[in-house]
């Protein structure tokens, strides 16, 4: 489907874990109960992974202020902070919208692009471009962040997710 919509993106996502009973318990635990003591759990694997992207620009999917409010942290800024991975705040999210976990596939597929570009965006030409988030449900919020960024000419755009 998404090869259909963008014939040239050249997509290509890396996810760590399934998002199983048991990913889904620990991901309830950190984002809907605000355990933020669980940012460490998989900073093994993110240390390990962006060890070999030391050039890349890693971007953190934002939330919106409604949200970053409410939850009091942005869960993916955490994981990458609590890994030390450096990381540039390329996208902002303007729309707020009700979470993902919340809609069925058709009304995660129907949301309306929600990120605007940060003034961070001169960065990107030429640059390879990771973009984490915690869970690839759909794909739906890598897309539309991708498709902001691809406007600036990176040489690569690459996502990536703790669990799909």
């Amino acid at each position: 489907m998404w090869q259909r919509h963008f014939p040239t993106y050249d997509f290509m996502h890396h996810a760590f874990f399934v998002y199983d009973s048991a990913f889904q318990e620990w991901l309830f635990q950190y984002k809907f109960l605000g355990d933020y003591r669980l940012r460490t759990t998989f900073t093994t694997e993110l240390k390990s992974y962006f060890k070999q992207e030391r050039h890349s620009l890693i971007c953190p999917i934002p939330l919106s202020q409604d949200r970053f409010l409410e939850r009091g942290f942005n869960q993916t800024q955490a994981l990458l902070d609590a890994a030390c991975i450096p990381t540039v705040q390329l996208l902002e999210k303007a729309i707020h919208t009700a979470p993902q976990a919340q809609k069925n596939r058709i009304e995660r597929l129907a949301v309306p692009q929600p990120f605007v570009p940060t003034n961070r965006v001169h960065l990107i030409k030429g640059k390879k471009i990771i973009l984490f988030d915690d869970v690839y449900t759909t794909g739906r919020t890598l897309f539309h962040a991708a498709d902001v960024l691809r406007q600036y000419q990176p040489a690569m755009i690459r996502t990536i997710s703790l669990a799909r």
